[in-house]
């Protein structure tokens, strides 16, 4: 297996047609509650992958303690082509309704974590920070992390992708109290721009 990407809760390898994540101990942690931790967010992973309607890796086994293995996504991350094409966003929205509609927070809504296949397909990846929620404030803060990404990463086509992504986004239920709740979240101290 290669190493392909390593992040402060896991590690990802490819293994021919299949990626391995393996969740790392945290050694300052006290053993059983790291144990604990691992095996929930390994759990809460695999069941989200086992639930969600939109294009996603498809989950092929996991131990339920540390280690999930899910079908491997050819192609390009969004961040390296979004600027090139701002009207994938639009697409993004659309699947992120979706995902809210079914009552799923992403968590690490960014355009790292959107794979644009060899398909011309687009597919999120990382669920390792998502979870379950109706809560209004959750499907908004989840929406201002993408803002964030999309201010960060692709600043040239901001305010197109932007448009696009809101577009898409329309299709979510209770579409203008989210964005209302949106601009609450925004309007605070730990979220404002500088």
């Amino acid at each position: 297996m290669k190493e392909i990407a390593r992040g402060a809760e896991a590690v990802l390898y490819q293994d021919k047609e299949t990626v391995v994540k393996h969740r790392l101990k945290k050694t300052y942690r006290i053993k059983e509650l790291d144990d604990e931790l691992r095996k929930q967010r390994t759990r809460r992973e695999a069941n989200l992958l086992e639930k969600l309607s939109i294009p996603h890796p498809g989950l092929v086994e996991t131990d339920e303690k540390e280690k999930i293995v899910m079908q491997r996504i050819k192609g390009d991350k969004l961040r390296e082509v979004l600027d090139k094409k701002p009207i994938l966003a639009k697409r993004v929205g659309e699947l992120v309704a979706e995902m809210h509609n079914n009552h799923i927070i992403h968590g690490d809504l960014t355009t790292s974590n959107i794979i644009y296949n060899e398909k011309k397909e687009i597919v999120f990846i990382d669920f390792g920070l998502s979870f379950q929620s109706h809560k209004i404030e959750d499907k908004a803060v989840d929406i201002h992390l993408f803002k964030q990404a999309l201010n960060s990463k692709h600043h040239k086509v901001y305010e197109k992708a932007l448009k696009e992504f809101l577009k898409g986004y329309k299709k979510a239920d209770n579409y203008k109290g989210i964005l209302e709740r949106l601009k609450n979240v925004e309007s605070r101290g730990r979220y404002k721009k500088e």
